[in-house]
């Protein structure tokens, strides 16, 4: 097949099936009454939130009306559902700017066994500590073995701690960085630190095996990566594997589950990305963006869309093959004029190229060469603060100013250091000009620079401000690498990462994303909100407080702000006549408890576009109806609520 025959196919089938898709039809008519509905009807920097209302009155998936119980009660006529709020705190829902269920549901338990049993994929979850796992790990590799059929495959995941406590830890044993030494510890099965694909091919002969963990991590035998090579025969979808030596390696992990295990399991997968999504729904989240990886994520999201059965709803982004796609005009050309369609459950939004180096200004402080990091640690830092993706010349920045020029936006990728920032920020300028664009040509472009792991630096943000640059920030990043970078960079590292207060002070819009498979733990996105205001971090520190934001703040950034991110801000992000009715019932007033019980709110009713998607057992009763949503039907903590 020739190149150009190759990309309209690809075109067709991951960016035109989305165009024109069915949409979820209309639910009934419902009237909310006796509550605190805080609107975010105010779009400023400032923490004014706006209207905040007794009533509001929803009509086809709408607000229609916001108001007083005396004015919104009459609308209650013949067959419209009545909610008695009983003071409840309703505020719209969620947006989150990068994130991707489709990766964390096959590392999220309760998704997997939803769908996976012993007849189709053998499935094994191991969910103890990093030492306790790898110790488990050759007895439940046996048993697996010996229960599948010739060719069946398998699937052995390794969890990351039921609060994420883990996910430093080990990588289960698949070569990634260890901070947690007692893992370095543990004895792999044949005598090496690593699960390697020597151990899995002796121990598995006659079937296909991926042993997975977290995030990214996977490790498949040599039958797995056959199986794999058939589905992606180019030789630029990476399926790097750990050495023969067992000295470790890193296997991308995000094809191997839906394209390759699932493959002859379509209904499956499709029920089980479908749950994921309702189970973030669960969280609060009803509108996300994520790059979209590989072709089965959009055959499924399509299909639901198509068939009206997206839980959620999701701004998509282009990945797929940049160094093959992105060098082509034509293509720079059509994915342009792909901005903004599809349906209000599943639109396009972009793309990027590559991810973002770590490379920054910052200096390692003093004490780094006294702490734990031992000096082949302090050469790792030394070679990453020089390593820039798009450095200039490079091939990367050469594919990225073709890409901004031809006028599309670069949006929803993995970048880290403020130096590459630099870069990324002179090629979009210079792209921009060699194009004729004025300044508010680009700002209307809304390019997004996600993580904030260490950026943006103070004289970055006049540029970003001039540009209408959009940060998606990274509450993990808060939460899990302020103690790393501060042990590394010391307070001016710190007061870098995901610096919220710099960017709302100086107008940027910032946006929020969770960016981790929470699914299966006990974290809740309200978790990485209170992050977001108190700055404290897994040690229990508090790191660059001066970067926190006001509670009212962090609600808008974790609403509005990112319906701006997704190019949905008429009709998503607040509670105002005319727009979907996307909102959440919470258990307490989340403006006035205090700052630490935030983290513990609790979502008992999620709505999306007036329909509910998740309802919790207590909600359902005074309701007269049934509990509903992912969280509650496998098993999640609101169960018990």
């Amino acid at each position: 097949m020739s190149r150009m025959r190759f990309f309209i196919s690809i075109i067709w089938f991951l960016g035109l099936a989305t165009f024109g898709a069915g949409q979820t039809p209309a639910p009934g008519e419902m009237v909310l009454i006796n509550g605190k509905i805080i609107t975010v009807d105010d779009k400023s920097f400032t923490s004014r939130l706006g209207t905040i209302a007794q009533a509001m009155h929803v009509k086809d998936g709408k607000v229609l009306h916001i108001g007083t119980n005396d004015q919104i009660r009459p609308m209650a006529g013949a067959g419209v559902k009545v909610i008695d709020l009983k003071g409840r705190t309703v505020i719209p829902g969620l947006i989150l700017t990068h994130e991707h269920p489709w990766d964390w549901n096959p590392v999220e338990p309760p998704m997997l066994r939803s769908v996976l049993n012993d007849s189709n994929v053998i499935l094994r979850v191991l969910e103890d500590s990093p030492k306790k796992n790898l110790e488990a790990f050759p007895g439940v590799l046996k048993e697996a073995v010996a229960k599948a059929k010739p060719g069946q495959w398998i699937y052995i995941l390794f969890t990351d701690g039921n609060s994420y406590q883990y996910a430093n830890a080990s990588n289960a044993g698949l070569g990634r960085g260890n901070l947690d030494e007692e893992s370095f510890d543990v004895i792999g099965f044949s005598g090496g630190k690593y699960i390697t694909k020597a151990m899995l091919d002796a121990a598995a002969p006659n079937n296909p095996v991926v042993v997975r963990q977290g995030l990214l991590g996977a490790q498949p035998n040599q039958k797995a990566v056959d199986e794999a090579r058939k589905v992606f025969p180019q030789p630029d979808v990476g399926m790097a594997l750990s050495d023969e030596t067992g000295q470790g390696g890193y296997s991308p992990a995000r094809w191997w589950f839906q394209d390759v295990i699932m493959k002859n399991y379509y209904p499956q997968l499709v029920e089980m990305m479908r749950l994921g999504m309702e189970w973030w729904g669960g969280y609060g989240m009803t509108t996300f963006s994520s790059n979209a990886y590989d072709p089965a994520n959009i055959r499924v999201y399509t299909d639901l869309d198509r068939k009206g059965r997206m839980p959620i709803r999701e701004m998509w982004t282009w990945n797929w093959r940049s160094k093959y796609f992105n060098s082509d005009p034509y293509f720079l050309e059509v994915m342009r004029n792909f901005d903004g369609l599809g349906s209000d459950y599943l639109w396009f939004g972009g793309g990027r190229i590559i991810e973002g180096g770590p490379c920054t200004l910052a200096e390692p402080a003093p004490s780094a060469a006294t702490s734990k990091i031992n000096p082949e640690g302090l050469k790792r830092i030394e070679a990453a603060r020089n390593t820039c993706a798009y450095a200039p010349g490079a091939e990367n920045s050469k594919l990225l100013y073709d890409y901004i020029k031809a006028g599309n936006r670069f949006v929803n990728h993995h970048l880290v250091g403020d130096r590459d920032i630099d870069n990324i920020l002179n090629i979009i300028q210079q792209a921009s000009r060699d194009a004729g664009m004025t300044d508010e040509d680009i700002r209307a472009k809304r390019h997004a620079l996600d993580h904030a792991v260490l950026f943006p630096r103070t004289d970055q943000v006049d540029l970003y401000k001039r540009l209408g640059i959009v940060v998606s920030g990274n509450l993990y990043e808060i939460h899990s690498s302020s103690p790393t970078v501060f042990a590394v960079y010391g307070e001016k590292g710190t007061d870098m990462v995901v610096p919220y207060k710099r960017m709302n002070d100086a107008g940027i819009s910032g946006t929020i994303e969770m960016d981790r498979p929470i699914g299966g733990t006990n974290v809740t996105i309200f978790d990485g909100i209170s992050w977001m205001i108190t700055r404290k971090a897994w040690d229990g520190k508090t790191y660059a407080q001066n970067q926190g934001v006001d509670r009212e703040t962090a609600l808008k950034l974790s609403t509005y702000r990112g319906a701006y991110y997704v190019m949905r801000e008429n009709t998503l992000g607040s509670l105002e006549p005319g727009k979907w009715a996307d909102f959440l019932v919470l258990d307490k007033d989340y403006l006035t408890i205090p700052v630490d019980d935030i983290a513990k709110l609790r979502v008992l009713m999620t709505v999306v576009g007036g329909k509910v998607i998740h309802l919790v057992p207590s909600i359902a009763r005074e309701l007269g109806t049934q509990p509903s949503g992912a969280q509650v039907k496998l098993g999640g903590a609101p169960a018990q609520w």
